[in-house]
């Protein structure tokens, strides 16, 4: 049976919701760590796109009872084929949720930088309230549009999250040709691999001043770009393409993200990325 809804999904309901069940899938890949294998995934050819662990998994159905519990109406734009998908199929709501289970996934398999799980409400293309979670730093940032960011870390209360230049490193996105990692170092950057969740909050953590991201998807970043940003502009950082504004709302070919505590700081760092920038 299709279900066709328009009841309004308060977005600071929705975080509150999601909290604990977003704590508690943190938890499960943090455990899995190193004891799961990848399974790629067939129809994808970059690395990065194909990784897969049954600690997707795990994150994916937990995260999706909790919605169904609350919102089952609603619908999804997931990244796994999982049993709980299911029972959102013929949803058609106002208000869709993205799930991104592990964000990172060849991160989280490698261990060489931080990955995320990405929990957001999306109207018409605008993210209205999100949940960034990272596992490894036991972090945890959530943001309702208009209403501001919070933080909190290793299970303390939330407390409000403001965007500040905390030290040298920059994260930055897999790929990142030899160019611009020399420019940046060369500004005494200290650059870290991560997962795009995790460049989206970049400001937001301790002894980060910033992160560059660049797309390696012909049709530019997915729209959980748009979801991790949220954070960071309710915290009142920047966030910019490489080339200027960035939409308010998902807009395919946007072909990256810089990511910074103030306009200044992502000027320096578009500066690094573009040659021509200035």
């Amino acid at each position: 049976m299709s279900s066709n809804h328009l009841e309004h999904i308060s977005p600071a309901d929705f975080v509150d919701a999601l909290t604990v069940p977003v704590r508690q899938a943190m938890a499960a890949v943090r455990w899995l760590e190193g004891r799961v294998r990848n399974r790629p995934k067939l129809d994808e050819v970059r690395p990065e796109k194909a990784a897969l662990t049954d600690a997707d998994c795990v994150s994916q159905e937990i995260l999706l009872v909790a919605v169904a519990a609350r919102f089952p109406w609603v619908e999804l734009s997931v990244e796994e084929d999982t049993p709980q998908v299911e029972r959102f199929s013929r949803n058609r709501s106002e208000s869709s949720v993205v799930i991104d289970p592990i964000d990172g996934t060849l991160r989280y398999l490698l261990g060489d930088g931080p990955y995320a799980i990405l929990v957001g409400l999306e109207r018409e293309g605008r993210v209205e309230a999100a949940l960034v979670g990272l596992p490894q730093a036991d972090t945890l940032v959530r943001a309702v549009r208009g209403g501001g960011a919070e933080i909190s870390i290793r299970d303390t209360p939330f407390r409000t999250a403001h965007a500040e230049r905390g030290g040298s490193e920059v994260l930055v996105s897999p790929g990142l040709s030899p160019d611009v990692r020399e420019r940046l170092e060369g500004r005494g950057h200290n650059l870290v691999t991560a997962a795009g969740g995790a460049i989206g909050v970049a400001p937001l953590l301790d002894g980060v001043c910033g992160a560059v991201r660049v797309s390696a998807a012909p049709e530019g970043l997915s729209r959980r770009a748009w979801l991790s940003a949220l954070p960071t502009l309710e915290a009142g950082g920047t966030v910019e393409s490489p080339h200027g504004e960035f939409p308010e709302r998902y807009e395919p070919d946007v072909p990256g993200v810089i990511v910074g505590a103030n306009v200044e700081e992502v000027r320096q760092l578009r500066t690094s990325l573009l040659r021509d920038a200035g």
